[in-house]
C-alpha cells in the first residue's frame, strides 16, 4: 500500500509536471513543502482540462460521487490495487475517464517487529524510499468528483498500487506505481481508453532509488517537518538499486 508520501518542494512542480497551478491551490495553507502527506489531507494532483495540465489540491482518499457526503464516513480509498481495477465499476469508470498524476518525491512504508524483552510490541518502523537524485516524480492516480453535505464540489484521489519490487519487498508487499515520465501525456489523455491506460501501468518508472530507515516521528500524521525524512542510519552505498524489477 501507500499510506504516506512526501512532496518537499514546490518551486519546480509546475515546470516538472508541465502544468499550470490553480490559483486557489497557492492560497491554501496546504500549499507548502510536505514531509508527511497523510490520508484525508489535501495534496497537489495533476489533471487535464481542455488540453491543458492543471495542478489543484484534492483530498487524498477517493470519495465516490454516490457517497452523498463530505467523505468523513466514506470508505477510506487511499489506494486502488492495479490487479483489481477492472473488478469494481467505480474504478473501471475512473480508469476510463478520471486519471491523474500525483506529484511526489518519496514515499514511506512500515515494518512491524517485536521488542526483544517481554514480547512487547514496538511502534512500526518506518522506511523512506526516494530517488537518489531527489527528483520529482508522479504516482499513477485516479480522481473523483462528489458533493459535500453543503452542496460544495469535492475533488478526491487515490494512488494505484502494485506488488512490491525487490527494494521494497523486505518492508512491505505492496507499493505505489511510479509512472514513467514518458507515459504522463498518455495517462492523462482522455482519448486513451481504459485498456490502453491499464497497459501503461505495466511499464512503470525505473531508476536509482534508495531505502532509508527514518525516525518513528513520521508515524504521527500531524508531524510534517524535515525530521520525518532524516535517515537514522547512513544512506545505502552508491551501488544502483532499482525501484522496479
Amino acid at each position: 500500500m501507500c499510506g504516506r508520501y512526501t512532496l518537499t518542494r514546490h518551486e519546480k512542480i509546475a515546470e516538472d509536471m508541465e502544468a499550470v497551478v490553480d490559483d486557489a491551490a497557492t492560497q491554501s495553507e496546504w500549499w507548502k513543502p510536505r514531509f508527511n502527506v497523510a490520508p484525508t489531507q489535501p495534496a497537489p494532483v495533476v489533471t487535464l482540462h481542455h488540453g491543458e495540465r492543471k495542478i489543484e489540491l484534492m483530498r487524498w482518499g477517493l470519495v465516490p460521487f454516490w457517497a452523498g457526503h463530505d467523505g468523513k464516513t466514506a470508505p477510506l480509498m487511499i489506494n486502488a490495487r492495479v490487479e483489481s481495477l477492472n473488478a469494481k465499476q467505480f474504478f473501471r469508470d475512473a480508469l476510463e475517464r478520471k486519471r491523474c498524476l500525483v506529484p511526489a518525491d518519496g514515499f514511506f512504508e512500515w515494518i512491524s517487529h517485536q521488542a526483544a524483552a517481554a514480547g512487547k510490541k514496538q511502534p512500526p518502523r518506518p522506511f523512506y524510499f526516494h530517488p537518489r537524485s531527489r527528483e520529482l516524480f508522479a504516482f499513477a492516480g485516479l480522481w473523483a468528483r462528489s458533493r459535500t453535505d453543503g452542496g460544495e464540489e469535492l475533488h478526491s484521489f487515490t494512488i494505484i498500487t502494485a506488488k512490491a519490487s525487490d527494494l521494497v519487498r523486505p518492508i512491505h508487499n505492496r507499493m505505489p506505481i511510479v509512472l514513467d515520465p514518458a507515459a504522463y501525456a498518455a495517462w492523462l489523455d482522455p482519448a486513451v481508453d481504459a485498456a490502453q491506460a491499464r497497459a501503461l501501468l505495466g511499464h512503470p518508472a525505473d531508476g536509482d532509488w534508495v531505502r532509508e530507515s527514518v525516525s518513528t516521528w513520521v508515524n504521527k500524521a500531524d508531524h510534517d517537518d524535515p525530521t520525518c525524512i532524516t535517515p537514522e542510519t547512513p544512506a545505502e552505498p552508491p551501488a544502483q538499486r532499482r525501484l522496479f524489477d
